[in-house]
């Protein structure tokens, strides 16, 4: 089951949901969406992207993407939400420079007083990435 993003940013309310989004078999993170600064990461990214949960945190969602992608990932992450690109697979790069596909889904929410957003970011193979940009 996935988390929602109404229990994630209640965490301190509902300590249980809380542990389901960290340690979810779904690579998920929650950024900040004026500073793009990571928030919070759970078990599943760390182990897919190859940073230790204490890297991932000085993080932006920028340091794992190609430097190419990056003026889409931005026009996606800061637009409004009606000028928002809307990429159902985006390339993302692990700590060791690979390039993967990966299917994002995102909901905006309010995590620790941030305006933020909630990120889940499935692995696809890239032969059924048919929207991947660059391909």
């Amino acid at each position: 089951m996935m988390p929602s993003p109404s229990y994630v940013a209640r965490e301190q309310e509902r300590p249980e949901n809380y542990r389901r989004f960290l340690f979810s078999a779904v690579p998920m993170w929650i950024f900040d969406r004026k500073t793009l600064e990571i928030l919070e990461v759970n078990d599943a990214a760390t182990e897919t992207y190859g940073y230790s949960r204490t890297e991932f945190l000085k993080m932006t969602i920028l340091d794992f993407r190609p430097s190419e992608d990056i003026p889409k990932v931005l026009q996606s992450a800061l637009g409004a939400p009606g000028s928002r690109p809307s990429e159902p697979v985006w390339r993302h790069q692990k700590k060791d420079g690979t390039v993967f596909p990966a299917k994002v889904v995102s909901w905006e929410l309010t995590f620790d007083g941030h305006q933020a957003a909630l990120v889940l970011a499935e692995a696809v193979r890239a032969a059924s990435a048919q929207n991947w940009p660059g391909t």
